[in-house]
């Protein structure tokens, strides 16, 4: 459902708030400053700021309990169908990470798949060490949109395989690899630490012009969304998010849309 745009920015007394949930993408590496930035401009703060995935804030604000959440991945054109008021702010790539003394620099999307379903489970069989491969990935039960996605994009919708390492969230996924020589994690580019090292899929690497183009297969829109009718609140933090100054934080991690 399309609702105009303001066209201003109005001042709002310091005592409104806005509250945020859903992906830790957005949550996380988003969200803070542009908080802070959109207080300054309209003096409307956040309360609270609670990333407890995707599926977890679409969920509160189809039930009218959350007045803003951010998703990490495409909707279902089921989900398009509810009572939602939403905008595209960016696009993210979901990277597949190992560990940097990995000698593995390229898979295929058919072998990315094998290693998640275990059909491969050494990285011998990559041209690397004579090693297990150990997957880490996130709780599957949490309903992370990220999850979700690679599945969807790189495994064609099979499931995960039963002997992966599962943790909570996408900064404990990087905790996790850097400890473990022998892993492979599918993270947010924003997470990138020292220590770790992003594969090439299908010889293409996880840089904006690759994303944008569609040539690197795994990549997913960055969308804030409301209730129908969405709050005051909420329709100009996500118009701010659309302007230049909104685009410019996006564009900090992120491939901004504009």
């Amino acid at each position: 459902m399309l609702v105009p745009s303001l066209t201003a920015l109005s001042v709002t007394p310091v005592s409104a708030q806005l509250e945020y949930v859903g992906s830790s993408t957005i949550g996380e590496h988003i969200i803070p400053e542009a908080a802070e930035a959109f207080t300054a401009k309209t003096g409307i703060r956040f309360g609270g700021v609670q990333v407890q995935g995707s599926g977890r804030g679409l969920d509160l604000v189809v039930k009218g309990a959350a007045p803003l959440a951010g998703v990490s991945r495409a909707l279902s054109l089921a989900e398009k169908q509810r009572r939602l008021y939403y905008r595209i702010i960016g696009y993210d790539a979901v990277s597949v990470f190992v560990h940097g003394d990995n000698p593995v620099l390229n898979v295929t999307k058919d072998q990315l798949k094998a290693i998640y379903t275990g059909r491969i489970m050494s990285w011998k069989q990559l041209g690397g060490r004579d090693a297990r491969i150990v997957c880490i990935t996130q709780v599957w039960g949490a309903g992370r949109a990220q999850m979700v996605e690679f599945q969807d994009h790189a495994m064609d919708g099979a499931p995960y395989r039963e002997d992966r390492k599962e943790v909570d969230r996408q900064l404990d996924q990087v905790t996790a690899l850097l400890a473990e020589p022998n892993g492979i994690s599918a993270v947010s580019p924003a997470f990138a630490r020292p220590g770790i090292r992003a594969l090439a899929i299908g010889g293409f690497t996880p840089e904006p012009r690759h994303i944008r183009s569609g040539a690197y297969i795994l990549s997913r829109p960055l969308i804030l969304l409301a209730p129908v009718p969405p709050s005051k609140e909420s329709r100009q933090f996500i118009d701010f998010m659309l302007s230049a100054e909104g685009q410019r934080i996006v564009a900090r991690k992120f491939v901004p849309v504009r």
